[in-house]
């Protein structure tokens, strides 16, 4: 019988789970407030899953990008093979949006579909925002304050990764500031939630501002600067609470 020390020094842990897709948002027509949702920017980027491996098995730190069709798109990002140092944890599994933005920190699809085909472009920027797996435990079916609080302890933000900020109640106001800045929209996520996956759910509802509605189309160009700088700078002037406040409490 294997004892609890063996199971601490073992180098490998339970294969991440090959089968998770994201869950997805049901549209809303408009802004609302309500103390019982988070609300976070959207930038309209791709939506992957970060699959990071366990940091003490035999290629070690090895990351997978997997959008919303299953399809690793990996490759032709190698400036987010470093995502698995910037994550404290022996393998987890993080959901968020892929992001390539041009110097005004405005999401740039053209650009973002370009580094996908495997084109040489502006690097690009892993926004995480929740946290599905960790160390080998499923956290499904925790709340989705529990998987956030998480999310920050484990996650050393950089240029290359960051966990999105959200508030809590005040839809209104962000979804204003991203309307002003540019910015696709805004998730609306009940703060129980648990991860439903592959599910489009009204748990989670995705509100577009007018920069979201014209997202399909290709982007100006913009004058060439650091790329994902921007996006972290953007973040820090939106009306963003703590994000570090406690479970059950107003960020604010």
């Amino acid at each position: 019988m294997t004892d609890q020390l063996t199971l601490r020094l073992r180098t490998t842990l339970p294969e991440l789970p090959a089968t998770l897709r994201p869950m997805l948002p049901r549209p809303v027509a408009g802004p609302f407030d309500s103390p019982d949702h988070l609300f976070e920017p959207s930038w309209g980027g791709l939506r992957a899953l970060a699959f990071v491996g366990p940091a003490e098995a035999p290629g070690a730190g090895a990351v997978r990008l997997v959008d919303v069709d299953g399809a690793d798109v990996t490759g032709p990002l190698p400036e987010l093979a470093g995502l698995a140092v910037r994550v404290d944890a022996r393998s987890a599994v993080l959901d968020g949006e892929l992001v390539a933005v041009d110097a005004r920190g405005r999401a740039d699809p053209g650009e973002l579909a370009r580094r996908i085909a495997g084109r040489s472009g502006r690097s690009v920027a892993y926004l995480a925002f929740d946290l599905l797996h960790l160390d080998g435990r499923s956290l499904l079916g925790q709340s989705l304050e529990r998987r956030r609080r998480l999310l920050r302890r484990v996650l050393r933000p950089g240029d290359e990764v960051v966990a999105v900020p959200a508030i809590t109640g005040e839809g209104r106001a962000l979804w204003d500031a991203a309307a002003a800045q540019g910015i696709a929209g805004v998730m609306a996520r009940q703060r129980t939630s648990p991860y439903l996956s592959g599910v489009r759910s009204r748990l989670w509802r995705f509100i577009p501002t007018a920069a979201g509605d014209a997202a399909a189309g290709p982007s100006a160009e913009a004058p060439a600067g650091p790329a994902n700088a921007p996006v972290i700078a953007l973040i820090r002037r939106l009306p963003l609470g703590d994000d570090d406040a406690p479970e059950g409490t107003a960020a604010g």
